[in-house]
C-alpha cells in the first residue's frame, strides 16, 4: 500500500528531535516553517551521528493520535484465514455481501466465523461495523470488504482484545465504533519493512509534505478506521524524516500479512511511477540503521512490504535497492563509519 536531512542546525534544533529520547525538547519550529526547513538541504555527507533527526508527530499533526493501549492484536483475513491471539483462534470461513439495503456494501459486508478456545467451539456471523463478546476476548470487525474493486477488497478487519485490558465503554460496545475506539497494539520490534505512500500521483517538489500526512491521517481515522497514520515514520523528497505513529505499537496494512513486530517507513509518493531521490535514500539508510542498533534487528531482517504481502510496494523504483543490495548495503556501511555493527544474519535462521 501506500510507507537526512543536512540543514541548517539554528533552524533543525528547534524542529527536529533525536531517538531514543521520545521526549520532544524544542517547539520553536512552527509547521508554517517545514516546507522552508525542507528546502534547505545541501549534499549528501558522511554520517557523524547514528541518531537520525526527526520532525516530531506534534510539529506536523492536526490532531493527536487516538487510541487505547490494550492487550490485543489486529488482522486483516481472508476466507479460510485464520487469526491466533492467546487461546483464541478466529477462522474466517465466508464473506460475503449483505443484501442492497441503502448501506455501503464495503461496510455491511457478512463474515461467518468458527471461533474455537479450549473446550469451547462456536459459529458466529457477524456483520462489518459490529461488535461482540466471547471467551474473554472483545472482537470487532471493523469491516468486511465484500465488494470487489475496492482497497482491501475480499478481508475482513478484525481487531481482538482481551476484556479486562480495555475501557467500559470498549469492552461493553456492539458496534466496532470509529477511530476513537481504536485499540493500540504493543509489539518489540524485529524487523524493519519499507513502504510507499502509494498516491495516485507522485510527490513533487511543490507539494507540501505536511499537508500530505494531515490527509493521510484524516484519511485513515475516517476510511480505514485508524488510530494514527499506519507508518511508524515517514520521509519526504528532500529526505526530511517525519515521526509517525508510535513505534512502540503495531502500524496497519490493507494487506494480509501481520505488522506486528515491523518498525514500518514509508516514503511519500508513488515509486512504481517516480524515482527516489538520493536525499530519500540516505534517510532511508540513516533511519535503518539507527533501528537496526536502537532494536537489535539484523540486517537479514530489512524488506520490503512486497516480501510479505501480494503488491507491488513499495514500488519498483524504490524496491529495486533491497532487491539488488545496495540499500542494506549502504546501512552496513553507515554503521561501519560510525563504528556499530549489528547481525548480519538471525539467529537460527
Amino acid at each position: 500500500m501506500m510507507d537526512t536531512l543536512d540543514a541548517s542546525a539554528a533552524v533543525r534544533a528547534g524542529a527536529a528531535r533525536t531517538f531514543p529520547d521520545l521526549r520532544f525538547a524544542g517547539r520553536a519550529l512552527s509547521v508554517a516553517l517545514l516546507p522552508a526547513l525542507a528546502a534547505c538541504a545541501t549534499t549528501r555527507t558522511a554520517p557523524t551521528s547514528l541518531e537520525p533527526q526527526i520532525v516530531a508527530h506534534e510539529e506536523w499533526e492536526a490532531t493527536p493520535p487516538l487510541g487505547h493501549v490494550a492487550d490485543a492484536t489486529r488482522r486483516n483475513l481472508a476466507p479460510g484465514d485464520t487469526l491466533r491471539f492467546k487461546d483464541l483462534t478466529i477462522t474466517l470461513l465466508e464473506l460475503a455481501l449483505e443484501p442492497a439495503g441503502g448501506e455501503a456494501a464495503s461496510e455491511r459486508g457478512r463474515a461467518v466465523l468458527l471461533l474455537e478456545r479450549p473446550g469451547e467451539r462456536s459459529r458466529e456471523v457477524v456483520r462489518g461495523g459490529e461488535a461482540f463478546n466471547w471467551g474473554g476476548f472483545h472482537i470487532a470487525v471493523l469491516a468486511a470488504r465484500a465488494a470487489p474493486g475496492q482497497l482491501g477488497s475480499g478481508l475482513v478487519e478484525f481487531e481482538v482484545g482481551t476484556l479486562e485490558s480495555l475501557p467500559p465503554h470498549i469492552a461493553d460496545a456492539t458496534i466496532a465504533g470509529d477511530a476513537s475506539y481504536r485499540l493500540r497494539v504493543p509489539h518489540d520490534i524485529d524487523r524493519i519493512t519499507l513502504h510507499h505512500s502509494g498516491s495516485p500521483e507522485p510527490l513533487r517538489p511543490e507539494d507540501d509534505p505536511v499537508e500530505k500526512l494531515r490527509g493521510l491521517q484524516s484519511w485513515g481515522a475516517s476510511a480505514r478506521n485508524w488510530w494514527d497514520v499506519p507508518y511508524h515514520f515517514l520521509i519526504d523528497l528532500d529526505g526530511t524524516i517525519y515521526e509517525g505513529r508510535d513505534h512502540r505499537y503495531m502500524g496497519e496494512t490493507n494487506t494480509r500479512y501481520n505488522p506486528r513486530g515491523h518498525l514500518l517507513i514509508t516514503v511519500i509518493g508513488n515509486y512504481n511511477i517516480q524515482e527516489a531521490t538520493p536525499a530519500q535514500l540516505e534517510a532511508i539508510e540513516s533511519l535503518m540503521a539507527w533501528a537496526a542498533v536502537e532494536f537489535d534487528v539484523p540486517l537479514d531482517r530489512i524488506y520490503g512490504h512486497g516480501d510479505h504481502a501480494d503488491t507491488s510496494c513499495p514500488g519498483t523504483h524504490l524496491g529495486k535497492y533491497l532487491e539488488d543490495g545496495s540499500l542494506v548495503e549502504g546501512v552496513r556501511e553507515r554503521l561501519r563509519a560510525l563504528g556499530h555493527t549489528v547481525p548480519v544474519t538471525a539467529v537460527g535462521r
